[in-house]
């Protein structure tokens, strides 16, 4: 994640509006993935190999 936000601000920097917005999109659907995926890990799969 912490290279989607890099890129996103070199193309912020470099006047690439539309690359930073593609970017941006990832960058959110990679967040919402690991907010999703630390869920299912903290709630079932690290309770079962308890």
């Amino acid at each position: 994640m912490g290279r989607y936000g890099t890129l996103r601000t070199w193309a912020l920097e470099l006047g690439m509006k539309d690359a930073a917005k593609l970017l941006q999109t990832t960058l959110d659907e990679e967040q919402a993935t690991d907010i999703a995926l630390t869920s299912i890990a903290t709630s079932v799969v690290n309770q079962k190999a308890e």
